[in-house]
């Protein structure tokens, strides 16, 4: 039953609804959708206490949010946290300005910044300077200084 309700909250909002997804933008971006069946499938097979409150979920590709929204919702229905505590655990990154704007928005917040996560120190345009930032200490060279390395 929790189940069918994420993915009822999940599907509340349409396939990369008010994005254009041109097929030229596609093979340049590599975008992939990935149904909610298959999401809520992927994520029943995994160990549910690893999304426990203080567990913090990435998704380094996130897109409109499509992993990171029913992950919120099981920490909200399963855990019994609040929205703004669940998704204070969620962090995610995009190449793409539209895709970070639309995933925070189904998220209601969360950590969801503009970057690429395969090469953390270059600046995309449009990222803005807090997501440069973020990126840097998260993945980049930033993070590293901080270990020494």
């Amino acid at each position: 039953m929790m189940w069918k309700k994420i993915a009822k909250k999940t599907d509340e909002h349409g396939y990369m609804s008010g994005v254009d997804r041109q097929s030229e933008r596609v093979k340049a971006t590599g975008e992939v959708y990935t149904p909610t069946d298959l999401v809520i499938e992927m994520l029943q097979k995994m160990d549910i206490n690893d999304f426990s409150p203080g567990k913090t979920t990435l998704d380094p590709a996130c897109g409109d949010g499509q992993l990171l929204v029913p992950v919120k919702w099981l920490k909200v229905f399963h855990f019994n946290m609040s929205e703004e505590d669940a998704v204070k655990d969620l962090y995610g990154v995009d190449i793409m300005r539209d895709n970070v704007d639309l995933c925070r928005m189904r998220l209601g917040g969360g950590n969801v910044v503009m970057g690429n996560t395969l090469d953390p120190d270059i600046r995309l345009e449009g990222q803005t300077d807090e997501e440069y930032i973020n990126m840097r200490e998260w993945f980049g060279t930033a993070s590293l200084e901080k270990f020494g390395v």
